[in-house]
């Protein structure tokens, strides 16, 4: 799950607007109102996020006057509290009720991005009630906490929270300042999971362990040093709303507040020690350890991701697997030209393996704000234009995160409720270092036309919060990654430089075999169960396997969004095509994927696909 805690101030919350939808609706009566169906999906937003402080300052600009929300006067970072069956049950309640109350909604009388709203609420309660209606929820909540992992848990997540807060008003100031004096007490709940996870029959490993307490003491080591006390001072000064007095006091309370920081990070570390020897070696996952309740979890979060319930997932792999050839053959072949190129053509032989290697990059272009500038023309080719061009600029991680962190870049979606609002997108120094050569590619998946081209059309386009908030990943990832080759084939298809013109074609097929096999790679280690000993052999040690193992236990399905959310929206391309020949307009097509929002279900955005085929045959 996300990190999200279903408080009182929720329950209540959901109760009392459940009792104003019943007494709007008459008995019996359909309600075909898109006014009511916005005001309950608000409120069904407003139950999902909780009192979330972050998740409110990053959806919305103004959450008071847009949503009606409330700040909590007892603000906290995330803390781990055990959840009981009753409160599964409670929970679960809940979720019927309000689908109670949506089922009193007439479907059919809505349109445009009011029918967006209506499935996207669908699909909420859809989700969240099968979660907690599970006969192994109690199982799946043990398994899915993220408090302790090897990234670092909740601790890394904190750093890039910082980042991420928005200073508004002082009353923002002052959220993220007791937020972060509570780091200390959330960080040492994570002990209590640890200990339950033991109770519940899920201890954690000791390569987990070892390597949370990694980044907490390379984090400790940087001591003063540390990003966020100068960050903070930044982000301080950087307000116009304070006096240059209340500057300083912020600052020197910043700076204590991150002491405290400091500490819980220190007693967490330590704390740690107390947990291992559970499991010492890795040699299968957490949820092939769990058996059925592993699975039960992993098919939770794949029909959660995709929209795609009652998956047979032997089917699933092998109809990957034959993907996965088609295009690796496709790749080799290219491989092949330019191997035979080696004497007669010294100069392609030489160039196309200095882009494989790194030496060159496409089209030459390091600058990130250049190649965001060639993105926003090439993207015309693939995307309808945006009623504005938005404001944008680019952040970096902090080393110390950066260093540990398998993320190249990341995109925070900007608030519903501001629709000029300014765009970020954050690189990954580290990453960007040693792969230079994949920044035009990340550049085009996080911005233009990725993520924040398909944010900002949305928002265009009227979506609610709930539409914002509750998004099905499989096609959020499936689009952006699916940008990142159609920007290969235009390369591809407008340069004259053969060595880049092959380049660009291999590419496009590295990348689809690369995230189809580690799709394939998460379900072997996650949900079929593979082990470090039927890994070992062939060269393969079993270190190597535990290694493997342990890298994909760690974010199961994580790759789902990505790599199976690829291969359908690529292909959902391709058959469109060939059904259209002459007829198919990229443009037009994405734009009609892109009319659902950032994140429909993989379900609905194949009817989406054939709906437009069939219109457009049909003119």
């Amino acid at each position: 799950m996300k990190k999200r805690k279903f408080t009182a101030w929720a329950l209540g919350l959901a109760m009392t607007v459940m009792c104003c939808v019943t007494g709007l609706v008459g008995c019996g009566a359909k309600i075909a109102d898109p006014a009511r169906l916005n005001a309950f999906a608000d409120q069904v937003a407003m139950f999902m996020m909780g009192n979330d402080p972050f998740g409110w300052n990053v959806f919305s600009a103004t959450p008071e006057q847009s949503f009606g929300y409330q700040r909590d006067d007892d603000v906290s970072w995330y803390t781990y509290s055990a959840v009981s069956k009753s409160d599964i049950g409670l929970m679960n309640s809940v979720m019927k009720s309000f689908n109670k109350q949506f089922k009193k909604f007439d479907g059919s009388a809505f349109t445009g991005m009011d029918a967006v709203t209506y499935r996207s609420v669908e699909y909420t309660l859809d989700t969240y009630g099968a979660y907690f209606g599970s006969d192994y929820a109690f199982d799946m909540i043990a398994l899915s906490g993220s408090y302790i992992s090897s990234e670092g848990g909740y601790v890394a997540s904190f750093a890039d929270s910082f980042e991420n807060y928005t200073f508004r008003t002082e009353a923002d100031v002052k959220e993220l300042l007791a937020i972060t004096k509570s780091t200390k007490d959330a960080f040492g709940t994570y002990l209590d999971f640890a200990n339950d996870r033991i109770a519940a029959g899920y201890p954690l490993y000791d390569s987990t362990l070892d390597a949370m307490q990694s980044y907490l003491d390379d984090v400790l080591a940087k001591g003063d040093e540390y990003y966020l006390y100068a960050f903070a001072d930044n982000k301080i000064d950087a307000v116009e709303f304070l006096s240059a007095d209340k500057k300083t006091y912020y600052k020197n309370a910043y700076k204590n507040a991150i002491d405290v920081f400091m500490t819980g990070v220190d007693r967490l570390s330590k704390g740690l020690n107390a947990y291992k020897g559970r499991v010492e070696n890795t040699d299968k996952s957490y949820l092939a350890a769990a058996g059925r309740a592993g699975k039960a979890y992993y098919e939770w979060m794949f029909a959660g991701k995709t929209g795609m319930k009652d998956v047979d997932f032997v089917e699933l792999f092998n109809e990957l697997v034959d993907a996965y050839n088609e295009y690796f053959f496709v790749m080799n072949d290219i491989v092949a030209t330019v191997d035979q190129a080696e004497e007669s053509d010294p100069t392609l032989y030489a160039d196309f393996n200095a882009y494989v290697n790194g030496e060159k990059v496409m089209l030459g272009m390091t600058d990130p704000t250049e190649i965001l500038e060639y993105l926003k023309v090439a993207a015309k080719k693939i995307v309808p234009d945006l009623q504005a061009t938005p404001e944008i600029d680019f952040k970096y991680m902090d080393e110390t995160v950066a260093a540990i962190s398998s993320t190249v870049a990341y995109y925070v979606k900007s608030p519903v409720d501001d629709l000029r609002s300014p765009e970020h997108i954050t690189l990954n120094p580290a990453a960007l270092e040693n792969s230079p050569e994949d920044l035009l590619t990340v550049i085009a998946h996080e911005g233009y036309p990725g993520h924040l081209y398909a944010r900002v059309k949305s928002k265009e386009a009227g979506e609610s919060l709930l539409t914002a908030t509750m998004t099905s990943l499989a096609f959020t990832e499936g689009w952006s990654k699916y940008v990142e080759i159609a920007v290969l084939e235009n390369i591809a298809e407008e340069t004259d430089d053969a060595a880049l013109k092959l380049y660009a074609e291999y590419k496009k097929y590295d990348t689809l075999t690369g995230y189809i096999s580690a799709v394939l790679n998460d379900l072997n280690v996650n949900y079929f169960g593979v082990t470090a000993q039927s890994l070992a052999g062939d060269g393969v040690t079993i270190d190597d396997a535990r290694e493997f193992i342990g890298f994909y236990m760690e974010i199961p399905s994580a790759f789902v969004p990505y790599g199976y959310g690829m291969y359908v929206v690529y292909d959902l391309h391709e058959t469109a095509e060939k059904a259209l020949g002459e007829k198919y307009d990229e443009v037009k097509f994405n734009d009609a994927l892109l009319s659902e929002g950032m994140g429909p279900t993989l379900v609905r955005i194949q009817q989406v696909a054939a709906d437009f085929v069939e219109a457009n045959k049909a003119e």
